[in-house]
C-alpha cells in the first residue's frame, strides 16, 4: 500500500520515517518543498500519480508567536 506522509522533515515526520523502515508498505515522504499541503490540486495530483491509499499529515506550523498574531 502506498502511504503519503507530509511534514517529513519535522520531528513527527522523522519518527514516522524511522518507524516505517521495516514495513512492507511503500511510504512517500514529502515536505513543503515537494508538496504544499494547502494546495488541494497538488495534493490530489500527488495522490493520483502515486496511487496513495493513506495520508498521514505530520506537517505543523511551529512559529507560535506568528501563529497567534497572524490568525489567517
Amino acid at each position: 500500500m502506498n502511504i503519503l506522509v507530509t511534514g517529513a522533515n519535522g520531528q513527527l515526520g522523522n519518527c514516522m520515517s524511522n518507524a516505517s523502515r521495516d514495513s512492507q508498505d511503500n511510504y512517500i515522504f514529502t515536505d513543503v518543498s515537494e508538496l504544499d499541503i494547502t494546495d488541494a490540486k497538488a495534493v490530489a495530483q500527488m495522490v493520483k500519480d502515486n496511487d496513495v491509499r493513506v495520508i498521514v499529515n505530520c506537517a505543523a506550523y511551529t512559529n507560535v508567536d506568528k501563529a497567534e498574531s497572524d490568525g489567517e
